[in-house]
């Protein structure tokens, strides 16, 4: 496989709260409201900052039946929070990033006190681009002991998930019909002169994935409300080692980089 760059466009999913008061039964669309930098989704899903997945979202035992209209919307509704977490901190991420195929990153998450987050690790691929220039992704959730696969393929120009595939912790492996705006939303990017800006100095960060000398970026009050922190280094793909969000109620999410690798390629024969 020839290794490409590509640039990366983070994804930016701000309607958390929204969609998970709409459940099984309601609308996946992620909300027009969204394209605004501050948007009252962008709110609300900073309000959810802390609070554990596995609280918010409906147990892996009640999986519907595979093939299913029903098992269809509870793996969207799985994928938006998932892509959420990989792509989002507090409604606002880092400018592009260079990514090469088959490149991908892990991070573990939990709270400031090393409690169980919810979700225990994330992993994002860029796996491949097609002829079309359109970009195949890859997000894998440990959550709960139970094991989440997507692979979504990305138009880079529309902004939007054109084909979902899925995976989920009893291994039924389907296509998940995709509308507009059912996953992704078209970003909203921390601009490099603002990175800059919000710079506070260089720190050391260890991680399981090694140590790093890294730029501290800093932001009060975030989308959310909160305040948010990136540790950055070029290093590694995607730059990102560390990312913490801080809770307006004293709790902190933190997300720390725990692997990352070159080899990645598709699990579901999406191509």
């Amino acid at each position: 496989m020839a290794r490409v760059r590509r640039r990366l466009s983070f994804l930016l999913v701000l309607a958390l709260a929204g969609f998970l008061a709409t459940s099984l039964s309601g609308c996946f669309l992620i909300e027009e409201a969204a394209r605004s930098t501050v948007s009252s989704a962008g709110e609300e899903a900073g309000e959810q900052v802390g609070e554990s997945v596995g609280q918010q979202m409906v147990s892996a035992a009640n999986l519907p039946a595979s093939g299913t209209a029903q098992w269809n919307q509870f793996m969207v509704t799985r994928a938006q929070v998932f892509f959420n977490y990989a792509f989002a901190a507090n409604g606002m991420w880092p400018a592009e990033a260079t990514y090469e195929e088959g490149e991908w990153v892990e991070y573990q998450f939990e709270t400031a006190e090393g409690e169980d987050s919810g979700v225990q690790t994330l992993q994002r691929a860029f796996l491949k681009t097609t002829e079309e220039g359109n970009e195949w992704w890859r997000v894998k959730a440990e959550q709960q002991e139970s094991t989440w696969v997507y692979e979504a393929l990305i138009d880079p120009e529309r902004g939007e998930v054109v084909r979902l595939r899925s995976k989920d912790p009893e291994g039924n492996v389907g296509e998940v019909p995709v509308t507009e705006r059912t996953v992704y939303q078209s970003p909203q990017r921390l601009t490099e002169e603002s990175i800059e800006g919000a710079t506070v100095g260089t720190t050391q960060i260890d991680t399981p994935a090694g140590s790093y000398s890294a730029r501290e970026v800093r932001y009060k009050g975030g989308m959310g409300g909160s305040a948010v922190v990136w540790f950055l280094s070029e290093e590694v793909p995607g730059h990102v080692v560390r990312y913490r969000v801080e809770g307006e109620e004293g709790t902190t999410w933190v997300s720390t980089l725990s692997d990352y690798g070159s080899s990645a390629t598709t699990t579901l024969d999406s191509y």
